[in-house]
């Protein structure tokens, strides 16, 4: 919300329109897509929490109970404008799913295609993708543990590292520990994310 608020603000200082949409709540019926091209820009949307939202919990809250990424009315209105400025992070933003159902529908969109979005969320893939291609990439590797072993792990895995999760944005997920016992809560706290690290 905070990057579409942004982009919106500079694509009209730009003398474009633009209508901005929150991908799981949609617009409800009865709302004139039209007037969302002027509407307003919720400027409270700019503040970043550092915490990733529960989806789920965001799913359930919507008044059609829909199991859909798309809210209502979406992709109707996706299908209005002349380009879908993506400004997508994360899980259901940057793996690609977006971008295919937009692709389906024939709207134009920003960014990469929904195959580049997939292999490039899944840290490990692209990994792959960058070994086998000659590509230069820092020592790696992917771990799947049990939470009995972060103990051994903090003590084995080499110092300095990253670790994150294999499949969330950018900056979810991610950690930078500077000694061992940072290492043990980084190898700790990652798993909230996924099981793949």
């Amino acid at each position: 919300l905070s990057s579409g608020t942004m982009v919106s603000e500079a694509l009209r200082a730009k003398g474009h329109r633009t209508a901005m949409v929150d991908l799981f709540f949609g617009v409800e019926d009865g709302v004139e897509l039209e007037s969302l091209f002027d509407a307003p820009l919720p400027q409270a949307y700019k503040r970043v929490s550092p915490h990733a939202p529960d989806l789920k919990a965001i799913r359930a809250s919507r008044k059609d109970q829909s199991p859909q990424v798309f809210g209502p009315n979406v992709l109707e209105l996706c299908r209005r404008a002349d380009v879908v400025f993506l400004g997508l992070h994360g899980q259901d933003g940057e793996d690609g799913r977006v971008q295919a159902a937009l692709e389906l529908l024939g709207v134009p969109y920003t960014g990469s295609g929904y195959l580049a979005s997939g292999v490039a969320m899944d840290k490990a893939v692209a990994k792959r993708i960058m070994v086998s291609e000659g590509v230069p990439t820092p020592k790696w590797g992917v771990l799947e543990y049990r939470p009995e072993e972060t103990c051994r792990l903090a003590q084995e895995l080499p110092m300095p590292c990253v670790i994150k999760c294999t499949t969330g944005g950018s900056s979810l997920g991610v950690f930078l520990p500077e000694d061992r016992k940072e290492l043990q809560e980084a190898l700790v706290k990652v798993r909230q994310f996924g099981g793949q690290v």
